[in-house]
C-alpha cells in the first residue's frame, strides 16, 4: 500500500481492468457512504466521521485520475438513495469528487514517496491538506443541501462544520491506515507477541466502549483510550496505530450520535464541536505519534544496519588477513610441492657470514635430513663430484665477480654415495643491507637424462621400424608428401623417395576415389582418425594396385600433418573375389552352385507369381557315374562332369540356368515358358546331346543321364518342394531304364515314399533275419548229373511279403547295402555247402554273385578268406560269378583281383556274357573257369536266328579260351536240345529245377544225383 502514492498518470491497464476498477470503486464509495450515514445525528444527514472521503482519495492514489467518474457516480447514488433530489445529489457528488482530486494534487507537491508522511515536520502538512480538501467538499455539499427547498437540512454553519471535520478526520485517520498496511510485515510474531496482540484486540474496543458510554455515569473517561495509542505505537506497527485511532474515533462517534458518552449533550452543536475536536486531536496525535515512532524505528534500523556493516567489514578484514596468511602458507607448501615434483631445490649463500640455507627439496636431493646435516661452503663443495668441482668453483667465482647468472650441469654425490646429475643455476646480488648474497637452485635431472637417452633409443627404434615396415608409411603436410619409407617408394612404383616427396596424394589416387580422399582429409583437419578405408592407387608406371589405408592426424616438425599407412591388398581382394565366386559357382565346371541356384530359383518363383507366368525344373543325374569314378578314377569323372556342363550350356537359352548341385547332379531352371511341356523338349535335347561318346584317352565312353521334371505351380510352389519332386521324377526315370526323362506326378511321390520305406527296411533285413538263400542246380548236359548250384538271394518282408530280387537288388547296389548283404550271402552259401558235405560224399561247387561294388572293395580278398576260414569250406568249392560289365569297367584291376582269387583256388565265372562290351584281348588274359550265357539269348533259341547265332558263337569262343559254358534260363526241350547239340557243357533253368530251399536241395542230393527233365 505504500506504493499507492503514484504519478498523475496511472499504470497502463486493459479496458476490462479499468472497467472492473471503476465498478469496484463506485461500489466502495456507495457502501461507505451508506454506512457512514449511520453515524449522523438526526435530523442531519452529515456525519462527524466520513470514511468515503478517504476511500475516494485512496482510489485515486491506487488507480489514477481515470477513477474520478467512479467516485462521482458512487457518491451521487449514495446521496440519491438518502432521499436527496437528483440535482442536489449531483452537486454533492461533484463536491465529493473534487475533494480527493485537490488532496491528491497537494500530496504530489508535498510528498515524494509514501514514507514522507511519517516525518513529524510533514504530518501537519498532511493534516492541512486534509482540512483544505475537505473544505471543498463541505462547501459544495452544504451549499447544495442549503439550496434544497422545502426540506430543512439543519443550520448551514453546523452542517458545514460537521461535514468539514468529518471528511478531514476520515482522511487523517483512514488514509495513513491504508498507506501503512504493509508496515506490520516487520513484526516478529512470537507466541508472546501473539498473546499480546490478542489482549490488545480485546481490551481496545472494550475500553473504548467503556469510555464513551454511560457506564461511567457523568465521569469523563475518554482519556482511557489514549494509552492504547502509545501501546500500538511502541509495541506494534504503524498500521496498528492508525487502526487504533480509527477504532477509537468510530466508537466515540457512534456513542455520541446515540446520545451516549462524555461528548453527548442536549446542545447538538456542542456535541458535534466536542466530538469533532476529539477526533481531530486523536487523529492528529496518532499520526504525529506514528511519525515519531516511525522515525525512531527508521533511525534504529539505520543504526543497526550501520553496526552490522561495521561488523561485516571487521569480519571481512579478519577473514582477509586469515586468507592471506593461509594463502601464503599454501603458496609456500605449493612451492615446496612444486620443487619436489620438479626435483628443484633452492639455496642461499652469505659469503660474509659463510652461512648456507637449503630448501627441503635440496636436502632430499643430497639424501640428508634437516637438523642432521648443517650446510656450509665446505660441506657443500664436498658434495660435488671431484671431476666437476673445478668447473663449479669457476662458475661461482665468475658469477660473483661479474654479477651475471650462471648455469651448468655437473654430478653430485649424495650422502648415501649415489651419483646424481644436477643442473645448478645461481646469481649474485646485493641484499637490502647492501651485502652480497648468492642464491640459486639445484635441479635433479638424473631421470630426465635417462629419459632422454631412452627417448633417443626409442626414436632410433621407431625410425628403424618405419624404414623396415612392410606397410607403406607416408606423411603429408601442406597437401604435399614430406616423408615416404622404402615400402611406400616400392608401392608407388618409384625408385627413390625423391620421386614421391613433394607430390600430392591425388597424384597417386585413382580418380574414382578422389571424393573419398577429400572427405577423409577434412576429417584429418578436424583432428579425427580415419581407419581402414580401401582405395585404389595408380603407380608411377600407370599400373593400379588396391590398398587399405589408415590415416590419422600427425605432428611433423612441430606442425600439423597427416599420417598415411597403406597396405597392398590386391591379392587379398583377389582372394576375396575368388572366395565370393567359389561361394556361388562350382569350382570344377564353372556353373552356378546350389546356393546361387537357390537364389535364382527364389527370384524366379517371385516373378512367376504374376499371372500367366510359369517355370520348370529339370533334375539330371548321370547314369552309373560312380562306376566311372571307381573304375577309371576321379580325374576321368571330373572330365566327364566338365564335358557335361559344356554340353548343357551349349543347348540352353541364355535365360535358362544350369547349375551343378553336387556330385553328378545337375539342375536346369527354365523360365518364361511359352509352350506346354517345354521342359520335356529341353530334356530330349539333353538326351540327344549325351548320345555322342565322351572321350577318355582317345577311348570313347558311353554316358547317359536320367532327368526328372517338376513344373510350377502344379508340382510345387516353393523351391524345396519343386527340387524334391524333380528328384523323385528323376529316380523314376532311372527305374524306367535310365537314359530317359519323366515328369513328376503324385503317384511318383508315393512310389518314392515306398522306396524310402524299402531302403530303410533293407538296411535292417540282415539283423531281422529277413534275407534267405535259394539254390538252383547246374546240370551237365551229357550225363544229366548235378555239377553245382547257384545261391540266389531272396527277401521276405513281414508286411510287404516276398520282394522280387529285381526290386531290391538295384536298390542295394545304389545305396551301398549290397556290400554287407553280399558278404552275408557268401558266408551263408559257404556255411550251407559245408553242411551238405558233412553228410554227403558228393562235393559240389556253390556259385555266388559278386557285385561291382564288392569287386571295387579293397578288403574283398581279406573278407572272403575270413569267411572261408570261418565256415571251414575248401576254396575250390566256392565259385564267384561276376558280370561282364563289372569286369570290363576296370580290366586291369579286375585282372589282378581274379588272379588273386585263382591263387586262393577259387573259381570265377563271367555272368550275363554277351550283354556287355568285352574285349577278347582282356578276356583271354582273365583266369576264368566258366562263361554263363545270359538268359536273354537262351530264351530266343532256337527260333530266333540272331540269338541262336550269338549263342553258338559264345560257346565256340568260350571253348577256344578253354572255358566251360553254362546256359542259364533253359525252360524248354527245344532249348535243351539246341544247347546239347552245340556242345554246351551245363545248363541252369526251370527246365530242370526251380530254385529251392537249402533243406529241399539237401534232400535232392541225398536221393539222387541225376535230374529228370520236365
Amino acid at each position: 500500500m505504500r506504493k499507492m502514492l503514484l504519478p498523475l498518470t496511472a499504470e497502463p491497464a486493459s479496458a476490462w481492468t479499468i472497467a472492473g476498477r471503476f465498478v469496484v470503486l463506485a461500489a466502495l464509495c456507495l457502501g461507505a457512504s451508506s454506512a457512514s450515514r449511520q453515524l449522523a445525528i438526526p435530523p442531519s444527514v452529515v456525519s462527524a466521521l466520513w470514511p468515503p472521503s478517504a476511500v475516494a482519495l485512496c482510489g485515486l492514489l491506487a488507480w489514477g485520475w481515470q477513477m474520478i467518474p467512479a467516485i462521482w457516480l458512487g457518491c451521487v447514488l449514495a446521496a440519491f438513495l438518502a432521499g436527496i433530489p437528483p440535482q442536489t445529489a449531483a452537486l454533492v457528488g461533484l463536491g465529493n469528487a473534487l475533494e480527493p482530486v485537490i488532496a491528491l494534487l497537494l500530496m504530489h507537491r508535498v510528498f515524494r514517496r509514501g514514507s514522507d508522511l511519517y516525518h513529524y515536520d510533514r504530518v501537519f502538512k498532511f493534516i492541512g491538506i486534509a482540512a483544505a480538501s475537505a473544505m471543498i467538499s463541505a462547501t459544495v455539499g452544504t451549499s447544495a443541501l442549503a439550496l434544497t427547498d422545502p426540506i430543512d437540512r439543519g443550520p448551514f454553519a453546523v452542517n458545514w462544520l460537521t461535514w468539514w471535520l468529518g471528511n478531514s478526520s476520515a482522511i487523517v485517520i483512514v488514509v495513513p491506515l491504508l498507506m501503512s498496511w504493509n508496515a506490520g510485515a516487520s513484526i516478529a510474531w512470537t507466541p508472546r507477541k501473539r498473546i499480546e496482540a490478542a489482549a490488545f484486540a480485546i481490551l481496545l474496543p472494550a475500553t473504548s466502549q467503556l469510555a464513551f458510554s454511560r457506564i461511567g455515569g457523568e465521569l469523563d473517561l475518554s482519556y482511557l483510550c489514549l494509552p492504547f495509542i502509545l501501546w500500538a505505537a511502541f509495541r506494534f506497527s504503524l498500521c496498528t496505530v492508525t487502526l487504533t485511532t480509527g477504532l477509537i474515533c468510530v466508537i466515540a462517534t457512534w456513542n455520541t450520535t446515540h446520545g451516549l458518552g462524555p461528548f453527548a449533550s442536549s446542545d447538538l452543536n456542542t456535541s458535534y464541536l466536542v466530538l469533532m475536536t476529539f477526533t481531530g486531536v486523536v487523529g492528529t496525535m496518532g499520526l504525529v505519534l506514528a511519525g515519531l515512532v516511525h522515525r525512531y524505528r527508521e533511525a534504529e534500523r539505520s543504526l543497526r544496519a550501520e553496526r552490522d556493516m561495521l561488523e561485516l567489514r571487521v569480519q571481512e578484514r579478519t577473514e582477509g588477513l586469515a586468507s592471506e596468511l593461509a594463502q601464503r602458507r599454501r603458496v609456500e607448501a605449493e612451492l615446496a610441492d612444486a620443487q619436489h615434483l620438479a626435483g628443484i631445490g633452492s639455496w642461499l649463500w652469505d659469503p660474509v657470514r659463510r652461512t648456507v640455507h637449503w630448501s627441503d627439496e635440496l636436502y632430499r636431493i643430497v639424501g640428508a635430513e634437516r637438523g642432521s646435516f648443517v650446510p656450509d661452503p665446505t660441506s657443500c663443495l664436498a658434495l660435488i663430484h671431484p671431476d666437476d668441482l673445478a668447473q663449479v668453483e669457476q662458475a661461482i667465482r665468475q658469477g660473483s665477480t661479474e654479477r651475471t647468472p650462471f648455469e651448468l650441469e655437473h654430478r653430485l654425490l649424495t650422502l648415501q654415495g649415489e651419483t646424481r646429475i644436477v643442473l645448478s643455476r645461481g646469481q649474485a646480488a646485493h641484499a637490502d643491507d647492501g651485502k652480497l648474497r648468492i642464491h640459486g637452485t639445484v635441479q635433479d635431472i638424473t631421470k630426465a637424462r635417462g629419459t632422454e637417452a631412452s627417448r633417443r633409443e626409442a626414436e632410433s627404434r621407431y625410425r628403424t621400424l618405419v624404414e623396415v615396415s612392410p606397410d607403406a608409411i607416408l606423411v603429408q603436410q601442406d597437401s604435399r608428401f614430406v616423408f615416404a619409407n622404402e615400402a611406400a617408394v616400392h608401392l608407388l612404383g618409384a625408385s627413390s623417395p625423391q620421386e614421391v616427396i613433394g607430390r600430392s596424394i591425388y597424384d597417386f589416387i585413382h580418380p574414382s576415389y578422389h571424393e573419398l580422399v577429400q572427405e577423409r582429409l577434412l576429417y584429418l583437419e578436424d583432428g579425427e582418425q580415419v581407419l581402414s578405408l580401401e582405395e585404389r592407387l595408380v603407380r608411377l608406371d600407370g599400373s593400379e594396385v588396391d590398398v587399405e589405408v589408415n590415416s590419422a592426424p600427425f605432428q611433423h616438425d612441430g606442425r600439423s600433418a597427416s599420417l598415411f599407412i597403406m597396405r597392398d591388398i590386391t591379392e587379398r581382394r583377389r582372394s576375396v573375389e575368388q572366395m565370393a565366386y567359389l561361394a556361388h559357382y562350382d569350382s570344377l565346371t564353372g556353373l552356378p552352385n546350389r546356393m546361387l541356384f537357390h537364389q535364382r530359383l527364389e527370384h524366379a518363383l517371385h516373378l512367376a507369381e504374376r499371372p500367366g507366368q510359369t517355370l520348370e525344373i529339370l533334375f539330371l543325374d548321370l547314369d552309373r557315374f560312380k562306376n566311372i569314378n571307381d573304375t577309371l578314377g576321379h580325374a576321368t569323372g571330373d572330365l566327364v562332369l566338365k564335358e557335361t556342363a559344356l554340353r548343357l550350356q551349349g543347348i540352353l537359352r541364355d535365360s535358362d540356368t544350369v547349375a551343378r548341385l553336387g556330385g553328378d547332379e545337375f539342375v536346369v531352371l527354365v523360365e518364361n515358358i511359352d509352350e506346354p511341356h517345354r521342359g520335356g523338349k529341353i530334356a530330349e535335347k539333353i538326351l540327344n546331346a549325351f548320345k555322342a561318346p565322351f572321350l577318355h584317352e582317345h577311348e570313347p565312353l558311353s554316358i547317359s543321364t536320367s532327368i526328372g521334371i517338376a513344373s510350377y505351380p502344379d508340382d510345387g510352389r516353393d523351391a524345396s518342394t519343386l527340387l524334391k519332386n524333380a528328384d523323385i521324377a528323376m529316380y523314376r526315370a532311372k527305374e524306367l531304364g535310365r537314359n530317359n526323362f519323366c515328369y513328376y506326378s503324385p503317384e511318383l511321390n508315393r512310389h518314392s515314399t515306398e522306396r524310402l520305406i524299402m531302403e530303410f527296411a533293407l538296411s535292417t533285413a540282415i539283423q531281422n533275419a529277413q534275407l534267405f538263400l535259394l539254390y538252383q542246380p547246374k546240370v551237365d548236359l551229357l550225363t544229366n548229373r548235378i555239377t553245382g548250384m547257384e545261391a540266389l538271394l531272396r527277401w521276405r518282408h513281414p508286411t510287404l511279403g516276398l520282394i522280387a530280387p529285381d526290386k531290391f537288388i538295384p536298390l542295394a547296389e545304389e545305396t551301398g547295402l549290397i556290400i554287407p548283404i553280399g558278404y552275408w550271402a557268401i558266408r551263408e552259401a559257404c556255411a550251407q555247402n559245408r553242411k551238405w558235405q558233412d553228410y554227403n560224399t558228393t562235393r559240389l561247387r556253390v556259385a555266388v554273385n559278386l557285385s561291382l561294388r564288392q569287386l571295387n572293395d579293397s578288403s574283398l580278398i581279406e573278407n572272403i578268406r575270413a569267411i572261408l576260414d570261418e565256415t571251414d569250406l575248401d576254396p575250390r568249392y566256392l565259385e564267384l560269378e561276376i558280370t561282364e560289365t563289372a569286369v570290363m569297367s576296370n580290366p586291369d584291376k579286375a585282372s589282378a583281383l581274379l588272379n588273386e582269387l585263382r591263387a586262393m583256388n577259387i573259381s570265377v565265372a563271367i555272368d550275363d556274357f554277351g550283354t556287355g562290351y568285352s574285349s577278347l584281348a582282356y578276356l583271354k588274359q582273365f583266369p576264368i573257369r566258366a562263361v554263363k550265357i545270359d538268359r536273354s539269348f537262351v530264351q530266343g533259341i532256337p527260333a530266333n536266328h540272331d540269338d541262336s547265332a550269338i549263342t553258338k558263337a559264345i560257346i565256340n569262343l568260350a571253348h577256344s579260351l578253354e572255358c566251360s559254358v553254362i546256359a542259364e534260363g533253359a525252360e524248354t526241350q527245344q532249348q535243351y536240345d539246341f544247347l546239347r547239340d552245340h556242345d554246351c557243357d551245363s545248363v541252369q533253368g526251370y527246365y530242370f529245377s526251380e530254385p529251392m530251399s537249402a533243406d529241399s536241395f539237401g534232400d535232392l542230393l541225398r536221393t539222387q544225383t541225376t535230374l529228370t527233365m520236365h
